[in-house]
């Protein structure tokens, strides 16, 4: 079953592990003012934390080392 993604934002990057499995995502308002982390968990998505740059958010939450370990 398809995940349900947030209303009214736009995904731009979905990161997955070495599985394919969805362990987060980035999204934005059509603004672009603020970017939002959203975790994977059980099967749905939670709000993490908000940055003015995805990269801000990759850094903090350790997306890389998670894609690896996951």
């Amino acid at each position: 079953m398809e995940p349900k993604y947030p209303a009214s934002e736009t995904v731009w990057v979905r990161y997955a592990n070495s599985k394919g499995e969805t362990i987060c995502i980035i999204t934005s308002k059509e603004a672009r003012d603020w970017y939002y982390l959203y975790d994977m968990v059980d099967g749905k998505f939670v709000k993490r934390g908000k940055a003015k740059e995805p990269p801000e958010l990759v850094e903090k939450f350790n997306v890389y080392e998670r894609m690896k370990s996951s």
